[in-house]
């Protein structure tokens, strides 16, 4: 790996456990706000406002703060038997197409999702919510997610990824 590609990565890996904290944190905060929720409503015959609404955007938050973490890992859900049997030279060629397909996708994918970012910041765009809050709040983290996931994806163009063409070498 070059300097370059070492540094990236270190960077890209710092993002991502970050954001896999910033996630756990969200997790525990829908339970948190849900639990309270139910107390409120169903003790104190008192139900909130704003905590149907937290939970939506923040489970939106927090999925997309995950993937990263998710891509990084290679724990998404994948069929590899047919990489897996086949020649090292298949293999290699499977994973690099798989890699560079993954790379586009998601990069388009968080391209409009940017486009649509700057949309609802430029327009003013909130939420349809009892209590408003703008729109690009919560889907600039999709963006994020997808962006981030799409680094992986060039990542795993490297030859040290495809070692023996099975999908376990991809954990690392």
């Amino acid at each position: 790996m070059t300097n370059v590609t070492a540094a990236f990565k270190k960077v890209l890996d710092t993002i991502t456990n970050g954001a896999a904290v910033l996630a756990a944190i969200g997790l525990a905060s829908i339970v948190c706000s849900y639990v309270y929720e139910v107390i409120t409503r169903y003790v104190f015959d008192s139900p909130t406002a704003w905590a149907s609404d937290y939970v939506s955007y923040a489970l939106c938050v927090t999925i997309f703060l995950a993937l990263p973490r998710v891509t990084k890992d290679r724990a998404h859900v994948a069929v590899t038997i047919l990489v897996d049997i086949a020649p090292k030279p298949v293999a290699n060629f499977a994973h690099i197409v798989i890699s560079l397909l993954g790379f586009a996708g998601l990069g388009f994918a968080a391209w409009v999702s940017l486009q649509e970012n700057i949309r609802q910041y430029t327009r003013g765009i909130d939420t349809l919510a009892i209590v408003p809050i703008p729109q690009w709040w919560v889907s600039s983290f999709i963006t994020f997610g997808l962006a981030i996931s799409a680094c992986y994806m060039l990542l795993y163009l490297s030859s040290k990824n495809r070692v023996d063409g099975s999908a376990a070498e991809f954990a690392g």
